[in-house]
Formats: C-alpha cells, sequence, structure tokens
C-alpha cells in the first residue's frame, strides 16, 4: 500500500471518548487531576479505540520495537536473544521486544519497508500499543523514515505508540507533517538526557511523565512507562466514583464541585 493511501486513512482520535474518560477521572473519589498524566494517558488512550465505559476499556496487547540500521547489527542480535535490560524491562507489562533492522538502501524505501512492518507486526499479534525505540542515530535518516512510515501506519490502525528518545520524536515530527492527526495516537514515555529532548516534545506538545536520566532512546523509557499506562487504566476501571459508591454530592466534602473549585 502507497504512503499517500496510509495517510488517508489517518483520522482524529475520538474526542468525545476522551473528554467522557477523563470526566469520569474527574468524578473518582480522588482530588481532582490528582493522578496527574496517568490521568491523561488513558483519556487519550480511550480517544484512541472509541471506549470509555470502564468495562470495555482493556489493557491493550502491546510489543515494544527498537529500531536500527546495519551498524547497530550487533546489538540488534543481543535484543533478540532477550540480553538487553530493554528486554527485561518490556517483559515485566507483557511486552515482547523485538529488534527492527532497516535493510531499505533509500528514504522512500524506508519509508514503506516502516509501514509493512508495523502492518505485518500488528495484524499478527493483534496489538493495542506500540513502544517506539531507536539504536541509530537521530541523524540517520534512513531508519528515521522506517520509523515515520511505522507511525503512520499505526496511526492508521487506530494503534497508539509509545515514543521514547529524540529519534522517535523527530520521526512523530515527521509523520505528522504528512498527517497532523497522527499526534493524537502518540504518547512519549520519558525525557532521555539526550540533546533537543524538551524542544522536540513542546513542539509535538507531548508531556513525558518519566525523567530518570537515561542517555539515549533505546526502548528502556517506553518499557518503564508502559508500567504507567498500566497503572492509569487500573485505577479508571477498579476505583469509583462518587455515583457508583452511593456518596451524596450534597455532601460538601465530599462534592465534586467543591474539589474542583478548590482546584483552581
Amino acid at each position: 500500500m502507497h504512503i499517500e493511501e496510509i495517510i488517508q486513512k489517518i483520522v482524529p482520535a475520538n474526542g468525545d471518548c476522551t473528554k467522557l474518560a477523563q470526566a469520569r477521572f474527574d468524578a473518582l473519589i480522588k482530588p481532582v487531576g490528582s493522578l496527574a498524566q496517568l490521568e491523561k494517558m488513558t483519556a487519550k488512550y480511550a480517544g484512541i479505540v472509541e471506549k470509555y465505559n470502564k468495562l470495555e476499556l482493556e489493557y491493550p496487547k502491546r510489543e515494544l520495537l527498537v529500531w536500527c540500521g546495519i551498524t547497530e547489527a550487533e546489538q540488534a542480535t543481543k535484543i533478540m536473544e532477550a540480553k538487553l535490560p530493554v528486554n527485561v524491562l518490556a517483559a515485566e507489562t507483557g511486552a515482547r521486544t523485538q529488534a527492527l533492522l532497516v535493510t531499505a538502501a533509500s528514504v522512500e524505501e524506508a519509508l514503506e519497508e516502516g509501514v509493512t512492518l508495523v502492518q505485518e507486526i500488528v495484524h499478527e499479534k493483534g496489538l493495542g500499543l506500540l513502544g517506539f525505540g531507536c539504536l541509530a542515530s537521530a541523524e540517520d535518516n534512513v531508519v528515521l523514515a522506517a520509523m515515520t512510515g511505522g507511525i503512520l501506519q499505526a496511526a492508521a490502525m487506530r494503534v497508539g505508540i509509545m515514543l521514547d528518545g529524540v529519534a522517535t520524536l523527530k520521526a512523530a515530527q515527521k509523520a505528522a507533517e504528512l498527517a497532523p492527526a497522527v499526534l493524537d495516537y502518540c504518547f512519549a514515555g520519558h525525557v532521555s538526557t539526550e540533546a533537543g529532548v524538551e524542544e522536540l516534545l513542546k513542539e509535538l506538545k507531548l508531556v513525558a511523565p518519566l525523567r530518570l536520566n537515561i542517555p539515549d532512546g533505546a526502548g528502556e523509557g517506553a518499557a518503564l512507562c508502559f508500567t504507567l499506562f498500566d497503572a492509569g487504566l487500573k485505577a479508571y476501571k477498579e476505583m469509583e466514583t462518587f455515583e457508583e459508591a452511593s456518596v451524596h454530592a450534597e455532601v460538601k466534602e465530599f462534592s465534586l464541585a467543591e474539589q474542583e473549585k478548590q482546584a483552581k
């Protein structure tokens, strides 16, 4: 499938579902906004899958994809042999880590290669969330193009993408230039210590919940953020609203309106 066809399939996430999910968080028996980015991630995910009912919003099956070029082939082999920290961290959230070796000789070919790889992986495994890490330099235009194609394909399939590091953020930036709605499907995992990461996050209007001084975007940050992603979903599904707990809003100290007033 040509990249133009993929772009045409990308539509904005369901804003109504996002708002309704956030409204449920606001009605939970807790201070309004107290779960911060956990709430934002879950509400955004609700918009992606177009579901906000706590019984229907499920933990997505996920996989961590670490992109690389021929130069990084040795490291890619270690990932496939599950010998690196990223494998262990991802496995804790039920995610398999897969290294994707980009073999394209040009940017144009790489864009299509990324589309094909993500389409096959998502279809084969029924995934609802992808993590993107990168072993290649952020200046490797071929690998960046492959990730760009992968991000476009994921968004076209309504699959969320957890970005990790400068290279993946640059790929998201390029994808957004082709299809602005793609950012509705992007999450930021952590703020690495790489140069330029803060500026990219700001430009993409993404907020990363983790700042762990990890020096690169090889996937560890995305893997760790999978845990936070699940935590937000767990709170959403298992906590009760005032109404569900039969707590009367007329009682001032339990009033949602009172909490909102104090939060201002």
